[in-house]
């Protein structure tokens, strides 16, 4: 890269090409959708009010109904579905190296020229699998994601964890690596809640009655029959 081009890669210049482009985006979209200051996102489909923080890197994903991710994230090849919430210094944007090849440089099996050059003349592994998050999903800050995992509905992630597996629907996993800890409902409302799926009942529904989702109990005396 030359010294024009460094100079030509300014803060000022790229938080103004962002925001156009950004801008344009949210208007092609015209589903209600928001992308933060200085985040960069491509390949990527953003549904009803999902909404973008400030400095998130977000490509080649989809980002479901009234889901929000918070500042500073680095996201690629996730699903990521309705009503979640998703912390600051989330990172699902890692890339798999072999480790029975004779080493492990990218240099020997990738044609994307990580270091500027390859000796590989195509892919020789598969370096990415998509992460998937369900619905009404909460992770905490500075909780990374590996490649292939599925993180089911209604769970939540703590901050700090790194997630390595796959997480059942509604448990509660914690640390490095990630386990689960508990689960937030008995089994029975955990199935109810499964089959119910209230995150695809229509909005209308849901503003009246946003009260009965205080109390898992109520919840489910007044809507499981």
């Amino acid at each position: 890269m030359s010294l024009f081009q460094k100079i030509l890669q300014n803060p000022m210049k790229i938080g103004l090409e962002r925001s156009i482009k950004n801008y344009f985006l949210e208007k092609k979209n015209a589903n209600h959708s928001k992308i933060g200051y200085m985040s960069l996102v491509q390949g990527t489909t953003l549904w009803k009010y999902a909404t973008i923080k400030n400095e998130v890197m977000l490509l080649n994903s989809s980002v479901g109904d009234y889901t929000y991710i918070s500042h500073v994230c680095n996201i690629s090849f996730t699903e990521i579905w309705k009503f979640c919430s998703i912390g600051q210094n989330f990172k699902a944007w890692l890339w798999e190296h072999p480790t029975n090849f004779v080493s492990t440089h990218p240099m020997f099996f990738s044609p994307g020229k990580q270091c500027q050059v390859t000796f590989a003349d195509k892919s020789y592994y598969q370096e990415r699998e998509k992460v998937i998050i369900g619905n009404d999903v909460w992770i905490g800050t500075n909780v990374t994601i590996l490649d292939g995992v599925t993180i089911w509905d209604g769970a939540i992630i703590w901050a700090g964890s790194i997630v390595t597996k796959d997480v059942e629907p509604y448990a509660i996993a914690v640390g490095v690596p990630a386990r689960v800890i508990r689960y937030r409902f008995e089994p029975d409302e955990i199935a109810f809640l499964l089959q119910f799926r209230w995150w695809d009942k229509d909005v209308t529904w849901m503003q009246e009655n946003y009260k009965s989702f205080h109390n898992m109990k109520e919840f489910t005396l007044r809507f499981k029959s």
